[in-house]
């Protein structure tokens, strides 16, 4: 072998995530970094080798004959690699699960249930990332991501839960709405870790009544109102701002299943829509060679098929 040092293995990592993702962008999605350093990375192994791994493009990146003939072998070294790092993990009886998860489905879906988990497997310690970071899935980082919408296909997918988007207010001001344009009677309320906010609403707004206009001549312009809507923190207060009668909040099913059986929030519309995206469970093929990630993922999807 020669003496001169390899590349990092971050950098055959993106290289291998833009020759499978076919972009710069999209593999700075998937490996949590910034398209600035995806270029960066690709150019320190380009001048490490010694010439171009990809032709650029309007539809992306293509791997050059060079970058083709060295993508598989990269590519399977770095898959023994990760396979011999989690079964070494996993020899010495690793005790913790690392999950990454939103804020809002662990406030409103997973901390009311975690509590079990503990208990089934005391000796197991969970530790939760909360946020809306990319998760790092590299050995010692991540193991299971809790997630809306579908990921890479380099990683294991399972949907978790088919939601319905629906809007909820407190009983008292679903009591005083009025009978006609009742979405005008109290403000829209959001929170700064919504994703899509407005164009939810406008979905939502368009099966109400198909058009921005009313009858009465008053035109409602659904995109002003969200853009001059509360603004809340997290969706927890946004939620409790709702059961105080402060507005109307666009919500999932499944995270205010318990607050409408409590019968501290109502449906107070009959319109409802197919979320667009779901909450998933991603992992990295070879993370269940943790004995505690198969556990906690076993677990869950039995949290999820299960009547509450």
């Amino acid at each position: 072998m020669g003496k001169r040092p390899l590349p990092p293995l971050s950098i055959l990592q993106t290289f291998c995530a833009i020759a499978e993702t076919g972009g710069f962008g999209r593999a700075a999605d998937r490996i949590g970094q910034t398209q600035t350093a995806v270029s960066h990375q690709l150019a320190q192994l380009e001048g490490w080798i010694g010439g171009r791994l990809f032709d650029r493009g309007r539809n992306g990146a293509r791997l050059t004959p060079l970058g083709g003939r060295l993508h598989p072998a990269i590519s399977s070294v770095i898959a023994e690699l990760e396979t011999a790092l989690y079964q070494a993990r996993a020899s010495v009886s690793v005790r913790s699960v690392a999950v990454s998860v939103s804020p809002e489905f662990s406030s409103q879906w997973l901390a009311a249930r975690l509590p079990d988990f503990c208990q089934r497997h005391p000796n197991i310690e969970v530790k939760l990332a909360v946020g809306y970071r990319r998760p790092d899935f590299q050995p010692g980082g991540t193991d299971l991501a809790i997630w809306l919408g579908r990921a890479d296909a380099a990683f294991t997918h399972e949907e978790l839960l088919t939601d319905e988007e629906f809007v909820v207010s407190s009983p008292e001001l679903s009591k005083r709405l009025p009978p006609r344009w009742a979405i005008r009677a109290a403000p829209l309320l959001r929170y700064s870790g919504m994703r899509h906010t407005i164009l939810d609403w406008q979905r939502w707004h368009e099966q109400v009544i198909g058009e921005s206009g009313g009858a009465d001549g008053v035109r409602f312009d659904i995109a002003w109102a969200v853009e001059e809507a509360p603004l809340f923190d997290s969706f927890a207060e946004m939620l409790e701002a709702c059961r105080q009668g402060r507005g109307f909040a666009l919500v999932r099913s499944s995270l205010v299943a318990r607050d409408l059986a409590e019968k501290k929030l109502v449906r107070c519309f009959v319109e409802v829509q197919p979320a667009a995206v779901s909450y998933s469970l991603v992992y990295p093929p070879a993370a269940l060679l943790n004995p505690a990630a198969a556990l906690f993922r076993n677990w869950l999807l039995a949290q999820v098929r299960s009547p509450d």
